[in-house]
């Protein structure tokens, strides 16, 4: 019996080298993250080479394999080039691709995450706040595997929050009333400023977060809010966020 061969669009969100020539891929999928074999991909010969590079979007075909699919061929639908025109983007890329990579699990369908990554490398190809696209992107990817932090209503027993709540729950994944704050060992305070900015994120659209200017500490405080969160559901560090931190903080204006 012959291979099976099928086709699907993807994102690398991460490359291994293996042995002289090949090179595997992680991708993120409409239909889920897979791990694939580019043979002979960095040969200089190789056809392939030009169109699997990491964070580019591909239309790939490849054979089912016993252990590992096989990339056979890949046309490139979208490098995102611009990424590579700054040092603060392609920090931001390597961040939500390593993000991606840690969250979203080999069982999980990723439509919606694959859209996400998508429109997220595509924002940042362009002007805009960077601190508030990875903030989006970090939000939604968690919305999308599962995780939607709940900020308008107690995560614990469903009371309205007050506009000014100020607990957050690192168990129940979203924020909690003072009520149940009490009975919560997990749980941590948070600025008026973060509360707001957390709800602002999860509800408006990318095109409206991307441009909307917020002070360095406040973007601070939901890094570590959010990476601190994102370590409790992996028990995972992100390396790339000590490079990003390393880069926007050295930046001018990023």
């Amino acid at each position: 019996m012959g291979e099976r061969l099928y086709r699907t669009s993807g994102v690398i969100i991460k490359r291994n080298d293996v042995g002289e020539a090949d090179r595997v891929l992680t991708i993120i999928t409409p239909a889920g993250k897979i791990v694939a074999s580019a043979r002979g991909v960095r040969k200089t010969v190789s056809r392939l080479a030009g169109h699997l590079e990491l964070l580019s979007n591909c239309q790939l075909q490849l054979a089912s394999g016993r252990n590992r699919d096989v990339i056979t061929q890949s046309v490139a639908i979208d490098r995102y080039d611009a990424l590579q025109h700054s040092l603060v983007t392609m920090a931001a890329g390597y961040y939500v691709a390593e993000m991606t990579d840690v969250m979203v699990g080999d069982e999980d369908a990723a439509a919606p995450v694959y859209r996400a990554l998508c429109d997220t490398l595509q924002m940042l190809c362009s002007p805009c706040e960077y601190d508030m696209v990875v903030h989006w992107y970090t939000l939604h990817l968690c919305d999308a595997v599962g995780y939607r932090p709940q900020l308008t209503a107690c995560a614990v027993c469903g009371v309205l929050l007050a506009p000014d709540a100020k607990h957050w729950s690192m168990t129940q994944g979203g924020m909690i009333c003072p009520e149940c704050a009490r009975r919560d060992a997990y749980t941590l305070e948070i600025s008026l400023a973060l509360f707001k900015l957390l709800r602002y994120v999860q509800r408006e659209p990318l095109s409206v977060v991307a441009h909307t200017v917020q002070p360095a500490h406040v973007h601070d405080y939901m890094f570590q809010l959010l990476r601190r969160w994102m370590h409790f559901l992996s028990e995972r560090t992100l390396r790339a966020a000590t490079f990003y931190d390393d880069v926007r903080n050295k930046t001018p204006d990023s």
